[in-house]
């Protein structure tokens, strides 16, 4: 949980330093966007303690992928709806922000995947 935190944290302050001096706004959302993101990415990390990510049918839990979509759903919601605008203090992003975002997010698989291999290097099932 530790390694996990500080990844998304320092993820969240890097995209927000990119942002904050030209569009507070714009900082405040990529912020709420990476945090959702960094959670969907590692919801799917979740689902095995030492399986790799990459090695597990993506399609075999039916409950992750409808909740997959309704958070993102959600979120876009967040982002591209005036009233959310208003209330959330959102602004909506282009497609090189969301690259951004998953490329930050991304991370969060990557820190994971390092702490498997490392899991299963100590059980002695190396790959």
């Amino acid at each position: 949980m530790l390694l996990m935190s500080v990844v998304m944290a320092i993820g969240t302050l890097y995209l927000f330093r990119n942002y904050y001096e030209n569009d507070l706004a714009k900082a405040w959302t990529m912020s709420l966007t990476v945090l959702a993101a960094f959670q969907w990415f590692n919801a799917w990390n979740c689902r095995s303690e030492d399986k790799s990510i990459f090695s597990m049918n993506p399609f075999s839990n039916k409950f992750l992928i409808g909740s997959a979509v309704i958070v993102l759903s959600l979120q876009i919601l967040a982002i591209y709806t005036p009233l959310m605008n208003r209330f959330l203090q959102t602004v909506p992003l282009n497609w090189s922000d969301w690259l951004a975002v998953i490329l930050v997010a991304v991370f969060i698989i990557i820190a994971e995947e390092i702490r498997k291999v490392l899991v299963r290097w100590r059980k002695g099932r190396y790959l």
